[in-house]
């Protein structure tokens, strides 16, 4: 692999690797934190857009760091498109060994099946099919929209407000 220059704006997960970490801009001016949990392959092919990622437990108000992070567990982590990173304006800055933080690819449950087809799922890898007690303790393996991680981000640093169209729908009941 060639040697990474940060930051940068990704295109695609080419030049993506696991540790690293990006900035999430927020609407309050502040700064949330993704992570590359993993990368999506499949018969020796890596995808070009999609991604595990993973919200980090850190606001600041200036893009993150490595020391700014060191140790802050991940919050919530779900599959990725490459514009989750690059729709609102944030970068990847820089990579930090996930190992270091503690930091895995977790547990969930294959989308949309049940006993006896529902898969246990690390990430990506489909280890064995799952009991009934792990389809209702872990979450289902899902595909984030370009927002979730934005938004998850503003949540956990307390700044998010519900505003626009899908608001708008969602305050009058619509779904």
């Amino acid at each position: 692999m060639k040697k990474i220059a940060y930051p940068f704006v990704p295109k695609s997960t080419a030049y993506l690797a696991a540790g690293q970490f990006w900035s999430i801009p927020l609407e309050s001016g502040r700064f949330g934190c993704g992570r590359v949990i993993q990368l999506a392959c499949e018969h020796g092919w890596q995808d070009r857009r999609l991604f595990l990622a993973g919200v980090v437990d850190w606001c600041g108000q200036e893009p993150p760091s490595a020391p700014a992070i060191a140790g802050r567990p991940v919050v919530k982590q779900g599959v990725a498109h490459i514009r989750a990173i690059t729709e609102y304006g944030g970068q990847i800055i820089g990579c930090r060994p996930l190992e270091e933080d503690g930091i895995e690819p977790q547990l969930f449950r294959s989308q949309g099946a049940v006993a006896p087809d529902c898969m246990l799922m690390r990430g990506f890898a489909h280890l064995r099919p799952a009991t009934l007690e792990e389809q209702e303790r872990y979450p289902v393996f899902s595909i984030w929209g370009y927002a979730v991680a934005r938004i998850l981000a503003e949540k956990h640093c307390g700044t998010y407000v519900q505003t626009g169209d899908i608001g708008n729908r969602i305050d009058r009941g619509h779904r």
